[in-house]
């Protein structure tokens, strides 16, 4: 008998466990297609940290590096911890403590109505930047570090250009190399190598500010990006705004220097919402599809393709939450993919 895939379930704050509700049984759906898996779920949030002060214990980190396949992430952020301490601890720790440097942001039109010729994909490397949190404030100063390092950038651009050369499509670095001499000065030279390993990519770089501009103006003309954690999160949020906006963005990362079964993260980009949390409003979208790319990862490609094409058929037959102007709820949007799901 195969081994089960083991996936961890951590709902988080806010809107992540109305949305990871909905997203969960399409995992019984694929079990009942003949995928074994086993699933763990996690309290790890805000409710958990009030009531123990712990955020994510060494014990629960090391199973989940250890004795995990997949993680399913919906949200964390709660105004009950305005510090930010328990959402920062469990992400960061996640992120940075599996090495989880790829993080791959599709944005591809899903209803009626959206710009056909986009397609892009956005590699956002996920541990570094200014997102380590590290830096200083004192009186009238303050300081954040942006920290580079050549295996981070690397691996995430190594991870780009293959999947270029597998789409067979251009590939285009995100800098402000003009300013940020040293760190993107690094991912410059990095770029330039790769780019002369791999000829039978059209690998180009472009100043951000000016790629925002162009994303803007004809996104249709980019199809893969590569950036730093800032950057890419930038630019990742503006994509979203072609295909419906936060609700529908999708995300997973991963360690591509790791061994196979070795924990990824799937999460919507969305944040948790608070001030529509219990509401039955959030959109259960972005984390459907999240677990779509983790199937994918997994090597489920059928199920990872009838869960994107029961997707667009629901938005396509009119079916949407209130933050793409229709009038369903989270739980009844996801019964409307799901009832659009081969048997």
């Amino acid at each position: 008998m195969d081994i089960p895939v083991r996936i961890a379930l951590i709902p988080g704050d806010g809107v992540g466990g109305e949305v990871m509700t909905e997203a969960l049984p399409f995992l019984d759906w694929a079990c009942a297609r003949g995928r074994n898996l086993e699933t763990t779920l996690l309290p790890y949030g805000a409710d958990h940290f009030l009531a123990t002060g712990e955020t994510l214990p060494e014990s629960a980190y090391t199973s989940l590096r250890d004795g995990c396949d997949g993680i399913l992430f919906g949200a964390v952020g709660d105004p009950r911890v305005p510090s930010g301490r328990h959402a920062e601890e469990i992400l960061l720790r996640l992120r940075q403590g599996l090495e989880l440097t790829v993080n791959l942001r599709p944005c591809r039109p899903t209803a009626p109505g959206q710009d056909a010729a986009i397609d892009i994909e956005v590699f956002r490397e996920n541990t570094e930047g200014p997102y380590c949190l590290q830096g200083s404030t004192e009186p009238g100063r303050a300081v954040d570090l942006a920290i580079h390092t050549e295996p981070a950038v690397r691996r995430l651009l190594e991870a780009a250009f293959q999947r270029a050369a597998t789409r067979s499509c251009p590939l285009t670095l995100a800098h402000k190399a003009n300013v940020l001499k040293h760190g993107h000065g690094l991912w410059m030279r990095v770029f330039e190598e790769l780019r002369s390993r791999h000829p039978e990519v059209s690998a180009r770089t472009m100043h951000a500010d000016a790629l925002l501009c162009g994303l803007v103006q004809h996104p249709g003309a980019f199809s893969l990006i590569a950036a730093d954690n800032y950057l890419g999160d930038l630019i990742s949020d503006l994509c979203a705004a072609f295909i419906g906006g936060m609700g529908v963005a999708p995300s997973i990362s991963w360690a591509p220097h790791r061994p196979f079964r070795c924990a990824v993260l799937a999460e919507p980009v969305h944040g948790s919402a608070p001030d529509i949390a219990g509401r039955g409003l959030a959109n259960p979208v972005g984390m459907i599809l999240s677990t779509a790319l983790l199937f994918r990862h997994l090597g489920w490609e059928p199920e990872a393709i009838a869960m994107e094409a029961a997707v667009k058929a629901a938005l396509e037959s009119g079916a949407k939450t209130r933050d793409l102007g229709g009038a369903l709820s989270t739980a009844s949007m996801g019964a409307s993919i799901r009832s659009r799901l081969p048997r």
